[in-house]
């Protein structure tokens, strides 16, 4: 496009000219910590374009999920949530569900032997007293001291050990202890509860029935609803933390034919083989010694360290004949009697535990994938051992691209355990804390690092939520404010922006460049927490600078983005944008007609106009007027989750409490109210403490110096002022003890003098 213009009788082109920016430094790039390079490394997908496959390792489902689980799936749902809905990338996201397992084979068939056990049970007689001792007994042998003969030597034993020494050596002492010692307690009581009975035995029994009768189990069924139970826990768990589901959940028991097939590949492939007993090993010395391969990609240096090798293979494999090296791991378990069975080519068996990740993984998202995630805790043996078994069954060098592990939780300093009776369920928490403020808690330290829950933390995110709360309730009262203002024809509502609000929306500015900085920066959440929080001190402090004078329009903006930062966080968002969704009540309105509706409010302000009316009326003085308004602030209208903040000059800010907001200001106000009303007792008691010595001193001042000597009998003799001067065995009173008595008849003479004055 271009215009013209005439020149000396002569037509003159002007060409539009285009400014082209100078070249700025060059934007962030999102870059994660990879535990396969264990270094930030910039995030590149495998598609080329934003489509991004990722695979998270889910529950095994045998109990109830506790803290640990919180702190790996809200921080992955965090991960997740940023890459998605702040970075853009299309995220096929696979998560697991592991219910074949050592773990859930044992409690399934614990549980289905002591139910059997004890549903019949209608009294305690002693057969069932006889197999309780015996149980204790074993439990005592097994667990704590194999020489102990009979369970009455149990706390002799007991009482000459220290604690905190056997603590060291054996971390589950505690647990155990507890055990044994509820399984006594039990015995003592005999013929009480039933129910008790057994729940206080149940520890030390389950062990030796799936002893006498494990191998007796073989009904699928049994297996089947001890994880169907724990999974369905597990989802409600989530769905309270608001964790996202993911786009394809997978279970192991539905891929079994799948598992099969891809260990035959590996066997093909020379990196696995079969043993005389049905089971199936990875050959990690084969794998390791090519020379397209390595085993223990993520932590080589845990390579060969038996007691994690053990602790993976799971506490039923106890057949390790035909093993190759002590590294290899079961693909394939030959099952024993009591255990889930399905054929295969290598006889009867079930799946090894690392083997159905690759599987799972692979049958959706394909040979290479994006990202692999899961806590700190598996990264050796179980994702080497994933990475291994992949990387043979397709023959590349490259299965998972990025690893992110999250980082360990510990309990005030210590590691999660039960024996350390530091052990909470997700539900446990959520009794004590809400969804929101557990989510902050994890936010505020980066994914990967280990994270200490301890009080002191939640106190300071508690605070946080705090000020965001404040922050989000005040932006909505001044934009409330500001219509209010505007629908009644305000000509005074300033719009022109000074210097106070461009530099705000500088600040703002400067805050969403932190926020993507921190983004970028291996998804740094505490970093863009802070920088949120520091913008909403730097909003506030202007809010309180400019009082009438304030722009709504910048507020608003600031308060939108940092609803926008922390709804990509996981903290839902309200309709409006202006502020996170209450995190303890529910979002749904009333639907109850306009009457029922206004009344409440209609009733307290009809109240306050009679009796303003009723003062007026008797011509009360103002300060009762005064009395009327703070009522209806500080009771009426809270109780209505209402609050008035007064403010100088300016109209009342009014805001809608939610039902937390509203029992702090309510207790505020009674802990308030409780200081005042100590505070006028005392001013009572100590008026009436002096109404009290003015009352002794006229009683005293009653009296006059004449005689005031002669009231007792310590003296005989007086001269005509009333002074002594004989002791009451005749003697003369000393010169000192005259002295010290006329100082005596001073003071009583002037408090004489001034009553009788006064009178």
């Amino acid at each position: 496009m271009s215009s013209s213009a005439t020149e000396n009788g002569t037509t003159k082109v002007i060409q539009p000219k285009w400014i082209v920016p100078e070249p700025k430094n060059s934007k962030p790039v999102l870059k994660l910590y990879n535990s396969l390079t264990r270094t930030k490394v910039p995030f590149v997908p495998l598609s080329g374009t934003k489509a991004v496959s990722w695979y998270s390792c889910g529950p095994t489902v045998y109990d109830a999920s506790h803290m640990g689980h919180a702190r790996n799936y809200v921080s992955i749902d965090i991960n997740r949530r940023i890459m998605s809905q702040y970075f853009g990338y299309d995220i096929n996201f696979v998560q697991n569900v592991t219910d074949i397992d050592d773990k859930i084979i044992i409690r399934a068939r614990q549980n289905y032997l002591f139910d059997n056990y004890v549903k019949d049970v209608n009294a305690i007689d002693n057969n069932i007293i006889a197999k309780i001792t015996e149980a204790i007994l074993a439990y005592i042998n097994k667990n704590l001291n194999n020489e102990i003969s009979n369970v009455d030597e149990f706390q002799t034993w007991l009482a000459g050990l220290n604690a905190e020494t056997e603590k060291q050596t054996n971390p589950k002492f505690p647990m155990h202890v507890t055990a044994v010692t509820n399984a006594l307690d039990a015995l003592k009581s005999q013929r009480g509860n039933v129910t008790d009975f057994f729940n206080l035995s149940k520890d030390v029994l389950v062990p030796i029935l799936d002893k006498e009768l494990g191998s007796t189990v073989n009904d699928p069924e049994v297996f089947r609803k001890t994880p169907a139970y724990w999974e369905n826990d597990y989802n409600n768990d989530m769905s309270q933390l608001n964790v996202v589901p993911a786009s394809v959940t997978t279970r192991v028991s539905e891929y079994v034919p799948e598992i099969i097939e891809f260990v035959e590949k590996i066997i093909k492939n020379g990196y696995a083989y079969a043993t005389d007993d049905g089971s199936v090993y990875f050959d990690t010395v084969s794998f390791d010694g090519s020379d397209k391969h390595s085993y223990a990609k993520c932590q080589p240096w845990n390579k060969g360290k038996m007691d994690l090798i053990e602790d993976g293979e799971g506490s039923l494999s106890t057949n390790t004949q035909g093993k190759k090296s002590n590294n290899d791991f079961a693909l394939w378990k030959a099952s024993k009697p009591g255990e889930p069975e399905w054929e295969s080519p290598w006889g009867k068996g079930r799946p090894g535990w690392h083997i159905e990740c690759s599987v799972m993984a692979s049958d959706v998202l394909g040979s290479q994938i994006d990202i692999h995630s899961g806590g700190i805790d598996l990264a050796f043996p179980h994702h080497d051992n994933e990475i291994a078994q992949s990387e043979a069954c397709f023959d590349n060098d490259q299965w998972i691209n990025y690893f992110l592990h999250t980082g360990h939780l510990h309990i005030e300093g210590q590691k999660m355990s039960k024996s350390l009776k530091n052990f909470i369920t997700i539900k446990e928490a959520l009794a004590k804390y809400s969804s929101r403020q557990l989510r902050l808690v994890f936010a505020s330290a980066q994914w990967n690092n280990q994270l200490d829950f301890k009080e002191s933390l939640v106190n300071e995110v508690k605070s946080l939520e705090t000020s965001f709360n404040n922050f989000f309730q005040n932006v909505r009262a001044l934009q409330s404010d500001n219509t209010h203002r505007q629908e009644n024809m305000d000509h005074n509502i300033p719009k022109k922006l000074t210097s106070l609000e461009k530099k705000l929306l500088a600040d703002l500015k400067a805050t969403t460049e932190k926020v993507d900085i921190a983004f970028c920066d291996n998804l740094s959440t505490p970093q863009a927490i802070k920088a949120l929080s520091d913008m909403v001190t730097t909003t506030n402090t202007y809010i309180s600078t400019v009082g009438n004078d304030l722009k709504i329009e910048p507020v608003i903006d600031v308060c939108k983005y940092v609803t926008r930062i922390l709804d990509i966080i996981g903290f839902p968002a309200r309709p409006d944008t202006l502020g996170w969704v209450n995190a303890t009540s529910s979002d749904g309105q009333s639907t109850g007609s306009l009457e029922e509706m206004a009344m409440p409010y209609v009733k307290v302000l009809s109240t306050f106009r009679d009796n303003v009316r009723s003062l007026a009326i008797e011509k009360a003085p103002l300060s009762e007027f005064l009395k009327l308004t703070d009522a209806v602030r500080d009771n009426d209208l809270l109780k209505l989750n209402i609050s008035l903040d007064d403010r100088n000059g300016q109209s009342a800010l009014v805001k809608f409490l939610t039902e937390d907001e509203k029992q702090g200001i309510i207790k505020f106000n009674e802990e308030k109210e409780a200081r005042e009303e100590a505070k006028r007792l005392k001013k009572l008691e100590q008026q009436k403490l002096r109404e009290q010595k003015e009352l002794e001193r006229k009683e005293k001042a009653k009296v006059s110096p004449l005689e005031m000597f002669k009231n007792n009998d310590l003296y005989s003799a007086w001269d005509e002022n009333g002074m002594p001067t004989k002791d009451k065995d005749g003697n003369d009173v000393t010169k000192s003890m005259t002295k010290k008595l006329k100082k005596q008849w001073d003071q009583q003479k002037k408090l004489h003098d001034e009553f009788f004055s006064s009178a």
